[in-house]
């Protein structure tokens, strides 16, 4: 059989019967394992005695292939996507009212224990993409194995389908893919990478930033402004902006943004699966 890489993999497991037709499936054992999220093939074999000692062996091999991801499509020029990391944050409504004032579609890459949860419902109504950024944002906890990064993305995505109705297929390395903080789990964002694509999901970095991480960031509205209006200015290719919605300051700055960037010819489109990959270099 072939199944799509996935989190979880279900055995169908088999049936057996002896020479008059006694039910023995409760006897089976079973060898081998499936990783559902690791691309390749696995054997499963299943034995079975009867009463009489006469034993029966079956295999089954399990493909696992990877999900077919749609073609990326290019977006028109001077394409701007604006993405919020690590919200929802007290300043998310503001933000969402600044939004819908100028119909602007933008990216919410959300913390799943982030209070104000319905702010994540409202955005997605508003016709805003969600993608996943973590549940806790605690850097430890998340690169300790691949079993504990995805347990962390699912409670995300739950939070996302509490909120939405749907899970998302996009989704944010805490940190970035090109963090050092993981650092202890050597390779471990080399193979999420591929793990998490193969299951049909796709990650975005950023080619631009507000630089507006830090909470105790400068008050200074006329510094996001100009770093915004700088990092468009480039080939009119697309660019992806990270932002935060904690930050009042990069918030407010988009108030004057905004209206210079459709009065210069940009569009604003929000992430999915077909949008432009940017991807940093990946570190560890």
């Amino acid at each position: 059989m072939t199944v799509n890489a996935a989190f979880t993999f279900e055995d169908p497991g088999a049936t057996a019967q002896d020479a008059q037709g006694g039910d023995l499936t409760d006897r089976i054992a079973v060898e081998g394992a499936v990783i559902p999220y690791l691309v390749g093939e696995y054997t499963l074999t299943y034995t079975v005695a009867d009463d009489d000692g006469k034993q029966a062996q079956a295999t089954r091999t399990v493909t696992v292939a990877p999900v077919q991801l749609p073609e990326v499509i290019d977006p028109p020029p001077k394409t701007i996507y604006l993405t919020f990391d690590d919200g929802p944050a007290t300043f998310t409504d503001r933000l969402l009212d600044l939004l819908k004032r100028y119909d602007v579609k933008a990216t919410f890459f959300i913390v799943g224990r982030a209070p104000g949860q319905e702010l994540i419902r409202r955005a997605y109504e508003e016709g805003h993409s969600i993608g996943v950024h973590s549940y806790t944002h605690e850097f430890e906890t998340i690169y300790a194995s691949e079993e504990a990064f995805f347990a962390d993305f699912l409670a995300t995505e739950e939070v996302i389908r509490e909120q939405t109705g749907q899970y998302t297929a996009i989704f944010r390395f805490p940190g970035g893919s090109a963090n050092t903080i993981s650092f202890f789990n050597p390779g471990i964002i080399t193979r999420l990478a591929k793990i998490m694509e193969d299951m049909g999901y796709r990650y975005f970095d950023w080619n631009a930033s507000a630089g507006d991480a830090q909470s105790n960031s400068p008050a200074d509205i006329s510094h996001y402004y100009s770093v915004l209006r700088s990092i468009v200015k480039r080939d009119g290719s697309p660019t992806i902006i990270l932002q935060h919605d904690p930050n009042i300051f990069s918030i407010t700055a988009l108030h004057y943004f905004i209206p210079w960037a459709l009065e210069n010819g940009y569009t604003f489109l929000p992430l999915d699966l077909t949008s432009p990959i940017v991807h940093a270099t990946i570190n560890n």
